[in-house]
């Protein structure tokens, strides 16, 4: 609050300076979707805006009655200053049309179930369960829970993925776009001159390297080369888990194949930067090699079932 400053009760400013950090200004952007999902618990009524804020019934009664409500002298005015033990206090810049002691009256029938003000503190609550409290599992579930199963995005192919959890953090800084290639660091201002370190034909960009690199398509086609399938590479890495999904074959095949962009990417990533900060050029047939015994290595350790099976898939390679 004293670095931000606080103009609404329940949140800061909105962080509108490049310079500030980007944590806090990601969380802060988030607010407006936080209150759609929220209602308000009058306690004092010192923090709860009578017209603005969803403190009684399912909707803000600024919503429900805006052309009463643009009759009010102050629509900031709190709940606290609406309400003494004697009942509600509006103050509206003219006496009502006889049209608007209708509207007027629905506010009052809207209003009726309200027991007053205590001491106790205003709380601000989750509305979509009974307790009241907030979590990121349950935002989680109410923003996909309308979603199609085929489309709450690459999280499961991640996540669910058998492969170690650094592993696995770094693919999702991939398929998010945040890995720290030439293309974030020059949106980031740094002035370099972007040139892939594998193949030296294009920009570094995030779907370049990890997808269509003619280094890294090598590994591609590679592991693809044990199906009958063809395949038309994606345009980004967002798409490609998504459409890497094994057909037929045991579950611990299907576990392997989940594994393959994970070993790719680490592979690939490690080898960039061995090429950029320890000046270690591998061939092609050295990267392969890698990549097989991570895929081994990946395999062997969380998901093996057959390692006869398994050592006849990398003869294969």
């Amino acid at each position: 609050i004293n670095k931000y400053g606080q103009t609404e009760q329940w949140c800061t400013n909105a962080v509108s300076t490049n310079y500030e950090t980007p944590v806090w200004r990601s969380i802060r952007n988030l607010w407006p979707r936080l209150v759609k999902n929220s209602c308000y618990e009058v306690g004092a009524g010192n923090k709860i805006l009578f017209w603005k804020d969803l403190w009684i019934g399912q909707e803000v009664l600024l919503q429900v009655l805006p052309d009463l409500a643009n009759l009010c002298t102050n629509l900031e005015v709190t709940v606290a200053d609406s309400w003494s033990p004697q009942g509600w206090n509006f103050f509206f810049r003219r006496h009502l049309n006889d049209w608007e002691v209708g509207r007027f009256v629905e506010l009052l029938q809207m209003i009726d179930g309200f027991k007053g003000t205590t001491v106790e503190d205003d709380t601000f609550r989750w509305k979509h369960d009974k307790d009241g409290k907030f979590s990121v599992g349950r935002i989680y579930r109410k923003e996909v829970s309308w979603m199609p199963k085929n489309k709450t995005g690459p999280w499961k192919h991640v996540w669910k993925s058998m492969a170690p959890t650094k592993v696995k953090s770094f693919a999702w800084l991939v398929i998010r776009k945040g890995c720290l290639t030439h293309e974030i660091m020059q949106k980031k201002g740094l002035p370099i001159v972007s040139r892939c370190m594998l193949c030296s034909d294009a920009r570094e960009t995030n779907n370049h390297l990890f997808l269509h690199c003619s280094v890294t398509s090598q590994l591609w086609t590679m592991f693809l080369s044990l199906t009958e399938k063809k395949w038309s590479m994606p345009e980004h890495t967002t798409n490609l888990l998504s459409c890497w999904i094994r057909r037929g074959g045991s579950k611990t095949q299907k576990n392997w194949w989940r594994i393959i962009p994970h070993c790719i990417w680490w592979t690939i990533w490690k080898e960039r930067n061995g090429r950029n900060f320890e000046d270690r050029f591998n061939n092609i047939q050295k990267i392969k090699e890698s990549c097989i015994a991570t895929f081994y290595f990946l395999c062997k350790e969380h998901c093996i079932e057959n390692g006869e099976q398994l050592i006849d898939l990398l003869g294969l390679l």
